[in-house]
């Protein structure tokens, strides 16, 4: 009776998305010089840092999901966020991640004209401030608070649920509540100043036949990475974590925040340890290589 054996293919599989860190890739708006400073202001400098990665293949619509577990589960990814962040992949196998589709409909700064319309904000841009209220943790110090975030006020109903899952609003929303020492506004143009550049920053848009505004991106609230891992260290209203893909650039925009415990400190968007460059630099240069597509990772208030 022959022998056959059967030739066993030592490479492994591909797989569906690769991604390498680029550990010198900027963003237009953080870091920037006229942005920057009132990001500190707001709480966001020690709580914030950036990082970029790319991907190898491309992001169709529909893979969205599997391309948010690869992302969460490749250990290039991993071993970085790790390193730079208190998010953690406990059990990969076990990674499956829960999110839901941000709108991005809505392109024009007018979309806040409600708040006016409702009395938060005067004609001069004053923001009107109330009695300050804790909301969940949350202080509740002017009218523009309330309205985004107690649902049990009348000025809640301004803005529909489709209208707060605009990825404009939630901008506008964090920027509002900031960061841990957050030091906020008296006046809105500051607020709504760096909502428009953080949201040309991080979306793709193009002008279309008839001459309007057409996001190109696709944006991602990512909630949970179920029994694999934990996003935030702790629960928080002001919690967020973002994936935004760009089809035509093949790029992918990652931010988030988890508030900070109690007594610990975040870590600054700078990367003011030298050694902490240095040695997710090191990380990225020894797993990464060239020529590949580019997914822009923007890690935050972590």
């Amino acid at each position: 009776m022959p022998l056959h054996i059967q030739e066993i293919d030592e490479e492994p599989q591909d797989q569906a998305f690769v991604f390498h860190h680029l550990p010198e890739a900027q963003f237009q708006s953080f870091g920037n010089k006229d942005i920057q400073p009132i990001l500190d202001k707001w709480g966001f400098g020690p709580d914030m840092f950036m990082c970029t990665f790319r991907v190898e293949q491309q992001v169709h619509p529909d893979e969205m999901q599997a391309m948010l577990d690869a992302f969460f589960t490749d250990r290039r990814v991993v071993s970085v966020l790790h390193h730079l962040s208190r998010m953690r992949v406990l059990s990969p196998e076990k990674v499956r991640v829960r999110w839901e589709q941000i709108s991005t409909k809505v392109t024009s700064m007018s979309f806040f004209n409600k708040f006016e319309e409702i009395g938060a904000i005067s004609v001069s841009g004053h923001i009107r401030g109330r009695i300050e209220e804790d909301w969940e943790g949350v202080p509740i110090v002017n009218l523009i608070r309330e309205a985004i975030l107690m649902d049990e006020s009348e000025l809640y109903d301004a803005f529909s649920e489709s209208e707060r899952r605009e990825f404009l609003f939630r901008i506008f929303m964090h920027v509002v509540f900031g960061g841990a020492s957050n030091q906020w506004e008296d006046h809105v143009e500051e607020y709504f100043k760096v909502t428009k550049s953080v949201y040309k920053d991080l979306l793709s848009v193009r002008r279309n036949d008839t001459g309007d505004v057409e996001v190109l991106s696709s944006v991602a609230s990512v909630f949970s990475l179920c029994e694999g891992g934990t996003l935030f260290p702790q629960e928080n209203p002001l919690n967020f974590c973002y994936v935004i893909h760009d089809p035509v650039m093949r790029h992918v925009a990652f931010g988030t925040l988890a508030t900070s415990p109690s007594g610990e400190k975040g870590i600054s968007c700078a990367l003011s340890d030298a050694a902490d460059v240095a040695a997710a630099t090191a990380i990225a240069s020894s797993l990464g290589d060239a020529g590949m597509t580019v997914v822009d990772v923007v890690m935050g208030f972590a």
